[in-house]
């Protein structure tokens, strides 16, 4: 009987390609009926907003396929951002020990409040004692909290706990405190990837308001441009 052939070796199997998920209807930012006389249909899937640039360092301008040019507020996006990371988190937040710890000197009732709510500093990110005098001494910040901000926030968490508002208001309120001092500052300079993540946030209509209730962006349409320079 003649030899058997050889047989043929297996290939490896090739690892599937991910399916990539269909994209997401896209939803406008402010809804319609805040900008009347705009009625606009978007189509879904809509391609990422291109980003042509800031004014003053404060305002994200951006263009959609549409031909409108949004205007992002910054700071007011990342507040929200910043507000709805805060109020879903089941630990505190991380924290950066200062290189040198800082004495806050708030006066001796404010001072005191704080010392009689240190849990829930600690809750917010801080770890912080008496100092006397009505001071209190901050070994550790939250870690998205610039050091320069820590006596300005301290000073208006002490205010809202004078507020006499009920637990759970209390505790809104301190988060709004602090979802705006890390937030991005009007006249900062920003970097395109951190632009780049506010606007994403902003077209999918995942960042509508900033926690005050204000609108994040504004929309002009080109009849509205070309209204101001009289071409319509």
């Amino acid at each position: 009987a003649p030899p058997a052939e050889p047989k043929a070796l297996a290939e490896p199997a090739l690892p599937r390609e991910p399916v990539s998920p269909e994209p997401r209807p896209f939803v406008p930012a402010i809804p319609q009926a805040e900008l009347p006389g705009q009625e606009t249909l978007e189509p879904p899937g809509e391609a990422p907003w291109r980003i042509a640039g800031e004014l003053l360092r404060t305002y994200i301008v951006c263009e959609s396929e549409a031909g409108e040019v949004w205007l992002v507020d910054k700071h007011a996006a990342h507040e929200r951002v910043n507000f709805d990371r805060l109020k879903a988190a089941l630990e505190p937040p991380m924290r950066q020990a200062l290189l040198t710890p800082a004495a806050v000197e708030l006066g001796r009732e404010d001072g005191a409040l704080l010392l009689e709510h240190l849990p829930l500093l600690e809750e917010l990110g801080f770890s912080c004692e008496d100092f006397g005098g009505g001071a209190v001494l901050v070994r550790e910040i939250p870690a998205d909290l610039d050091a320069e901000d820590v006596t300005a926030t301290l000073e208006e968490i002490a205010g809202k706990l004078r507020s006499g508002r009920s637990p759970a208001e209390r505790r809104e309120s301190l988060l709004h405190t602090m979802a705006c001092k890390a937030a991005i500052k009007g006249g900062w300079k920003s970097g395109p990837e951190e632009l780049r993540a506010l606007v994403d946030k902003v077209q999918s209509g995942e960042v509508r308001y900033c926690p005050h209730g204000r609108p994040v962006a504004v929309k002009l349409t080109k009849y509205e441009l070309e209204k101001m320079f009289k071409r319509s």
